[in-house]
């Protein structure tokens, strides 16, 4: 179960002495990244925020960057944003591998220019069971069954123990805004 205790030790898990070092966190607005970003203010872990404007969303793509800078301005954390403009346009095949690039290189450069040492991502149980499938309908291999890993590359992902629903679970009862994106939710027929 998510809970502050559990992040506790899943984050001392992934790096010794959690509170002596410096991290980026990758905000979107939804209820995994706000709740990363309140369990590290919670336990009084410095951190700066970055977030990726999309502009795909139209209004939702705003409202999601004022629910993360509103959060920042509220608790005094450096707020890092990249907004999406034309010079950025997406391509015409493959919008995540085009997010994914501009994503990390966004990432990498804050990471840079503020020394920072880890950028934490809020990947989550689900996330990793879909990696996991995903790579093994691929033939992917063993290493490719080895799911998204926990801290590579100084980047951490402390919430891969838990799933979406404890995550969800943890956001209304600590009455953590959040928004949802629609565009995530998929139709199986």
């Amino acid at each position: 179960m998510l809970d502050i205790s559990a992040f506790k030790n899943q984050l001392a898990l992934l790096i010794h002495s959690p509170e002596n070092q410096s991290y980026l966190l990758a905000v979107s607005g939804g209820a995994d990244s706000m709740v990363l970003a309140q369990c590290f203010k919670t336990l009084g872990i410095a951190f700066q925020v970055a977030h990726i404007n999309y502009k795909l969303r139209g209004e939702d793509s705003e409202q999601d960057q004022k629910v993360v800078e509103d959060f920042c301005k509220r608790h005094y954390i450096k707020f890092h944003l990249y907004s999406v403009s034309e010079k950025d346009r997406k391509p015409e095949n493959s919008i995540q591998l085009w997010a994914r690039e501009l994503r990390y290189t966004f990432f990498k450069q804050i990471r840079k220019n503020e020394n920072l040492e880890f950028l934490v991502t809020a990947h989550h149980l689900n996330d990793q069971l879909e990696t996991f499938i995903i790579n093994l309908s691929k033939a992917a291999g063993i290493n490719g069954l080895s799911g998204i890993p926990a801290n590579e590359n100084h980047i951490l992902r402390p919430l891969l123990p838990f799933s979406k629903e404890e995550i969800y679970t943890f956001a209304k009862e600590n009455r953590i805004e959040y928004r949802e994106d629609l565009s995530n939710k998929k139709v199986i027929i």
